[in-house]
């Protein structure tokens, strides 16, 4: 994951807690305010400024979606570990070229055979709002963690 001297502690903190993690499950919202929730590989890296990356194709009907409703919902499940992570966040699509090139795994290549070269290639770029988590059986209330103020920097 990229790191940076000057990266505010609630970045570090989402990293930690998101650290193992290569998939999460994405919430979009539908015209007819119906959810659905589909697994998402997660780039290994989070921005300094609290941002997810996610490859995705851009016919998708999740592109559709967020295209009129991008607030979102990531959600993260260890149980083994019993750890929970909650993420609230505002999607846009990108198909900036370089971004594309720099972000891209291998492993991507069983959801996208042609890979880089797929036409229909994108990124999905979600701005973290706030993080609720939860650690430990004992705990039935979350922690939360909030990037609203990164995000009016």
């Amino acid at each position: 994951m990229t790191q940076s001297v000057d990266t505010k502690p609630q970045v570090q903190e989402l990293r930690n807690l998101l650290a193992g993690f290569e998939c999460g499950m994405l919430t979009t919202v539908d015209d007819d305010a119906t959810l659905h929730s589909r697994p998402m590989s997660i780039c290994n890296e989070i921005d300094n400024d609290a941002t997810l990356w996610f490859f995705t194709l851009v016919n998708s009907h999740k592109v559709v979606e967020i295209e009129d409703h991008q607030q979102v919902n990531i959600s993260f499940s260890a149980p083994n570990q019993q750890r929970y992570v909650s993420i609230l966040g505002t999607a846009q699509l990108t198909r900036d070229r370089n971004q594309l090139q720099g972000k891209w795994q291998h492993k991507l290549q069983t959801w996208f055979p042609k890979g880089i070269n797929e036409p229909n290639l994108a990124l999905l770029k979600v701005k973290v709002n706030q993080v609720d988590y939860w650690e430990n059986s004992s705990s039935s209330s979350p922690q939360t963690i909030s990037f609203l103020e990164l995000s009016q920097r």
